[in-house]
């Protein structure tokens, strides 16, 4: 397959799990409640209850609660992530290998570095 139809086809992937995507994992957790003769409080926890854990744009961990109808979405969401940072890093190195290529021919479409950098 040429460099071209590669980096064609891991586009359409790429756009493909963008379009589902959620950045994060899904963890699992249990809780007690407020009421001090609940069950929970002697060892029969709530739950468990799912969430979407991921970070904000400024970097703060963060936490969205799944709903046990919504847990499909949300894993094959979750999956997605997954395949566009594998697609992504492959594309990446395509385009560091057409980069060398571009070099080795003396087409200028290198990245170029400013003197003294």
């Amino acid at each position: 397959m040429s460099m071209q139809s590669e980096r064609g086809r891991l586009l359409d992937e790429l756009l493909a799990a963008a379009r589902v995507m959620l950045q994060g994992s899904l963890s699992q957790s249990t809780r007690t409640c407020g009421r001090p003769t609940c069950r929970c409080h002697r060892g029969e926890r709530h739950g468990p209850h799912t969430y979407l854990t991921f970070r904000t744009l400024e970097g703060r961990s963060s936490a969205l609660y799944v709903p046990l109808a919504e847990l499909p979405r949300f894993r094959e969401g979750v999956a997605a992530w997954k395949r566009f940072w594998r697609v992504a890093t492959q594309l990446a190195r395509l385009n560091r290998e057409g980069v060398v290529l571009d070099r080795r021919a003396g087409t200028g479409k290198g990245v170029r570095h400013a003197r003294g950098a």
